[in-house]
């Protein structure tokens, strides 16, 4: 009999910290080390542009973003905003550590952060991908 367990997920501090940190120092060297207003402003402009899109990921408020999922063996349910599941049958662990775990979907990678889990711990995740 394998175990079932269900992960819903959140919006990760930890990546957007990260994410903050290094969109402000992209930033600042775009001001410090260029000599032309014109391409500050610009570089300026894409970044924020590019720190928007990523918050909207960061949060999960696309609509094909993962809040959910369910393993049960080597098959993962996922659930994304809208409701709608999706069966992966063979998933692998492509990273594992004790801050962040990187699951490879097909095509689409699964990245789970130590504080993007809801309900569950991360070692608790950890064991059943090892299992």
């Amino acid at each position: 009999m394998t175990e079932r367990t269900t992960f819903a997920l959140q919006g990760s501090k930890i990546y957007l910290g990260i994410s903050t940190l290094v969109h402000l120092c992209t930033l600042l060297s775009a001001w410090f080390f260029s000599f032309n207003v014109y391409v500050s402003l610009t570089l300026s402009g894409i970044l924020i542009a590019h720190f928007q899109y990523l918050n909207n990921t960061i949060f999960l408020r696309k609509n094909n973003t993962i809040h959910a999922f369910t393993l049960e063996g080597k098959t993962l349910i996922a659930i994304d905003k809208t409701g709608t599941q999706q069966q992966y049958p063979c998933v692998y662990c492509a990273y594992q550590s004790s801050f962040l775990v990187i699951i490879n979907l097909g095509k689409q990678p699964l990245v789970i952060f130590k504080d993007s889990l809801a309900n569950h711990s991360l070692s608790q995740l950890n064991r059943l991908l090892n299992a």
